[in-house]
């Protein structure tokens, strides 16, 4: 079983979406900055492959709270396997889907088989689920379109792994561990006599296929990495009250449910594949929670695994899971104004170094691209200091989803830009402007929408500082070089032998020198521009900030220092307060009414006429 296609109208956060998924894709993980409806993404998809009799909805489930508009959600599912094709609601009901996600009527040499489980939701708040097919060519209506019940949504078999995960961890007749059981024995007698006896006497009480079963559970917990269990078995839980769920799985005396968020969780997961077999679609909202990053990066692999799932959604705001990830493994969201938008990433070459040495960028909505260390860390002092705003109306960059990252430099970092713009990010690119091939190549940052921050003329970020210091100034950022340098002891004797090097007055030049205080160079006939010029040099050359957390105190120098409140610094400075703290376009919805969105089709083919949802 393989879902191909998700249409939303009017879900929550959901306007519309469409979403067509790549036919070779098994495992997508779900990813963009907060509000970008991920998880209503998934909770479509489990509200309408649900084998649950009763849903239920609110009005604050309907776009905007808008109930005049129905709730409409369409999921294609291809790959259906015979048992399911010979039922009526299916089998007498199939539509084609081709390649590129586009369905038809009925299926011909050009589209495979898929049933189109449509979930409908009116004022009334009753949710329908039934089939919907494509209207023909000829016009030919189907009639009533008939209901999917909740015995063939459960032949679906998608689950959820989500805040009801304990269910699952107890014998039920709607748990994991039940669907399991009732396929072995016939379990009543054994729920009631453990639920009539005290723990003790239910230990005793559970049969032998019970406790085997409780063995085979074990060894799945193991495998998907939940926990080393000792002693994995049936239990009573006198904590609960519920007639069909006081059996309970427990490690020894202790019941999982006593266990930590992430080993429940995974617990789960195991205990629903077993029920489920491989044919099922696994849903897991923030993977990561509850999880330590070994454990993360396991069960990554682990449902990456084509054999153990049809397929797998997961949502994150993990760096750590998405520098275990691929590209190819990425679906980004964006949601504007209602409109969401949902498509895979593909597998560009040149983002995978940008996701193991900057995954965060993936998580955001805007990324800011810094030449080098010490442009990342100046520009991560600059950021600190500006969220702390306090006018009307401010908007802090994590609230506008902005991302700062070290770039790979100079031209490094423009292809980061570009290839970051070709997938949908917007991109601020600051770099220093003293390299010529890579000025050559800002343009194209410009030309794809990316925002390019430089320093005037053709210097780097420390000649550019320099070029408005006096030398009470070049001494301010000198002392500051000494307290961020690694060995501050050592500093000045160091520092005069770089500055030295690079034209500095030596000790013995002349009386009342001193290498490393600038205002006693005159006396060697050095002006301030000379000045400049040496200490700028040096500091770039022997790396003074080349560091994060120097190039952050740069940053600080700049915020605090008098002569650089105006000029072309502060100038820059100004550009790039403006470029990260943008508000995003606000997008008009100019969709016709009755049109279908495409937003985000993987296959870019426009869909037919016949293809629409249709208006509410």
């Amino acid at each position: 079983m393989r879902i191909r296609r998700l249409e939303i109208e009017n879900f929550r956060g959901i306007e519309r979406a469409s979403w067509r998924l790549p036919t070779e894709q098994t495992f997508f993980t779900l990813i963009g900055p907060g509000d970008s409806t991920k998880s209503t993404i998934l909770t479509a998809l489990e509200r309408a492959l649900t084998d649950r009799t009763t849903v239920t909805f609110q009005d604050t489930d309907f776009h905007g709270g808008d109930i005049t508009r129905p709730i409409r959600i369409r999921v294609a599912i291809a790959e259906l396997p015979d048992e399911l094709l010979t039922l009526d609601a299916f089998g007498a009901f199939l539509a084609g889907i081709d390649v590129g996600g586009n369905w038809v009527h009925e299926p011909n040499e050009d589209h495979e088989s898929c049933v189109i489980v449509e979930l409908l939701v009116d004022a009334d708040l009753e949710p329908i689920w039934q089939a919907f097919r494509p209207p023909a060519d000829d016009g030919e209506d189907d009639g009533d379109p008939p209901s999917i019940r909740a015995k063939h949504r459960a032949r679906i078999t998608a689950f959820r792994i989500d805040e009801r995960v304990d269910a699952h961890l107890r014998w039920s007749r709607m748990s994991a561990l039940g669907k399991l059981t009732s396929r072995r024995e016939d379990a009543k007698e054994t729920l009631t006599a453990a639920n009539r006896a005290a723990r003790v006497a239910a230990a005793e009480a559970v049969t032998p296929a019970l406790k085997e079963l409780a063995k085979e559970v074990q060894s799945a917990f193991q495998q998907i990495g939940s926990s080393e269990f000792a002693d994995l078995k049936p239990g009573l839980d006198v904590s609960l009250t519920n007639a069909q769920g006081n059996l309970a799985l427990f490690d020894g005396d202790i019941p999982l449910m006593n266990f930590g968020l992430g080993t429940r969780r995974l617990a789960g997961a195991a205990t629903q594949q077993l029920a489920n077999g491989g044919a099922s679609v696994l849903l897991v909202d923030e993977i990561e929670y509850g999880l330590e990053p070994h454990r993360l990066v396991h069960l990554l692999t682990y449902l990456r695994n084509k054999e153990a799932f049809s397929q797998v959604f997961v949502t994150t705001h993990s760096p750590t899971a998405l520098q275990h990830l691929d590209p190819e493994d990425l679906v980004m969201v964006r949601c504007t104004g209602g409109a969401t938008d949902v498509r895979s990433l593909g597998d560009p070459l040149s983002l995978r170094a940008v996701i193991k040495r900057s995954p965060e960028a993936f998580l955001s909505r805007r990324v800011v691209v810094n030449e080098g260390k010490t442009e990342y860390g100046m520009v991560l002092q600059l950021v600190d200091r500006w969220n702390t705003g306090t006018s009307d109306g401010f908007v802090s960059s994590a609230a506008l989803g902005v991302v700062v990252i070290e770039g790979d430099g100079g031209a490094g970092s423009v292809k980061w830009a570009t290839e970051l713009l070709e997938v949908e990010y917007e991109v601020v690119l600051f770099v220093d402007s003293d390299d010529t091939n890579t000025n050559l190549l800002l343009p194209n940052i410009e030309a794809k929408g990316g925002v390019v921050v430089r320093w005037a003329g053709e210097v780097c970020t420390e000649e550019a500082v320099c070029s408005q210091l006096d030398a009470d100034g070049l001494n301010a950022l000198i002392q500051v070089a000494f307290e961020v340098h690694d060995d501050p002891d050592t500093a000045p004797t160091v520092f005069a032998d770089q500055l030295i090097a690079r034209g500095g007055p030596g000790k013995d030049v002349t009386a009342g020198v001193d290498p490393i205080d600038v205002t006693t160079w005159t006396n060697a006939g050095i002006d301030v521009e000379q000045a400049r010029r040496i200490v700028s040099l040096t500091a770039s050359k022997a790396k003074w900030f080349k560091q994060i957390h120097k190039g952050r105190h740069l940053g600080q120098f700049v915020l605090d220092t008098p002569a650089l409140q105006t000029g072309p610094v502060a100038q820059v400075v100004e550009e790039l307060r403006e470029a990260i703290y943008a508000r995003p376009p606000v997008v008009e919805d100019e969709t016709p009414a009755g049109e279908e969105a495409t937003a985000g089709a993987t296959e870019a083919e426009e869909p037919s006429e016949a293809e629409g949802l249709p208006s509410a």
